[in-house]
């Protein structure tokens, strides 16, 4: 593995402990919750990668403004999601890992930011490494591997987000017609015309945050698949059953419906996740065998454990 590709390698780190960050806008895998040792390592490979003399640090200082935007946003993700006093995530007083619920709207938005800036820089880098004849087949599957793998996970964790938060809008509406009806001697709203639900405030938040939802999704979406057959397949079928948020589309099994609008994008993630983690651990053991290893790399190998 050549100096270019170690390099480049220690943003692809970045890039997958950002992508790994998903699995806090879900519900823990575990009956025990999120891990207090994942976070941990995640915190210590995010301070290393992102030190002074490192790729990163490097190429934030050498694209000005946008480079410093980047550096303060990679800083404060590390601070709120990793760090000891994290805003969005934080350890309780029995060292219980915690995510703040009101938060994960801005976690997801902020991954989907960092994600995409991360990739800008990785594609810039490996599209140098090909013409420059120090691309290797292994770094280069790695890459794409990696980022179809992000799109498929993220997306589906928006189509899960935007779900749950569409039952909120319904079910927000649904408690101020209650209690306009009750305010107005049982009448029922809907043959009201001076009944409008957004005068709610709550409704107002709750769908603000649905439509924040939404422009994330479709970033995510539409970044990625060009070349990619089943992905788009799976988009296609997700901005189908879209059209159930505007009214277009109806379901009596809201479910069934639901549960189907969220599993698009499973048969990519069951055939990627396995063999990308090998990859990636594969190329991260090779990094920490070379006899000229950069201190920057020396969180490579356990970030690798931490992005799956």
């Amino acid at each position: 593995m050549n100096t270019e590709e170690k390099n480049v390698m220690t943003i692809v780190t970045l890039a997958r402990i950002v992508e790994s960050t998903l699995w806090y806008c879900l519900p823990p895998r575990s009956a025990n919750g999120f891990s207090k040792q994942d976070r941990d390592n995640r915190f210590l490979a995010l301070t290393n990668l992102t030190a002074e003399h490192s790729p990163f640090y490097a190429n934030c200082e050498r694209n000005a403004d946008a480079g410093k935007e980047l550096f303060e946003m990679m800083k404060d993700f590390t601070e709120d999601v990793y760090g000891p006093n994290g805003r969005i995530v934080y350890l309780d007083m029995h060292d219980k890992v915690v995510v703040e619920p009101s938060l994960i709207n801005e976690l997801f938005t902020t991954v989907v930011k960092l994600r995409a800036y991360l990739e800008a820089f990785i594609s810039s880098a490996i599209k140098f490494l090909k013409e420059s004849g120090k691309l290797s087949d292994e770094f280069a599957e790695l890459i794409s591997t990696d980022i179809r793998y992000y799109h498929a996970f993220a997306g589906k964790v928006s189509c899960i987000l935007i779900a749950n938060k569409f039952g909120e809008l319904n079910q927000t509406a649904s408690i101020y017609m209650e209690s306009y009806a009750k305010s107005h001697n049982g009448a029922d709203p809907k043959n009201d015309p001076d009944f409008n639900v957004r005068n709610d405030p709550s409704f107002r938040m709750i769908e603000n945050e649905f439509h924040e939802l939404n422009t994330d999704m479709v970033t995510v979406l539409n970044s990625y698949g060009e070349n990619d057959a089943d992905f788009r397949y799976a988009r296609e079928q997700i901005y189908a059953d879209c059209e159930i948020f505007t009214g277009k589309k109806v379901t009596t099994d809201t479910k069934a419906y639901f549960q189907m609008f969220t599993s698009y994008l499973d048969k990519i993630l069951t055939t990627t996740q396995t063999n990308l983690n090998q990859m990636f651990t594969a190329i991260s053991l090779k990094m920490s065998e070379t006899e000229e290893e950069p201190a920057k790399t020396e969180e490579s190998a356990p970030a690798a454990e931490e992005a799956k």
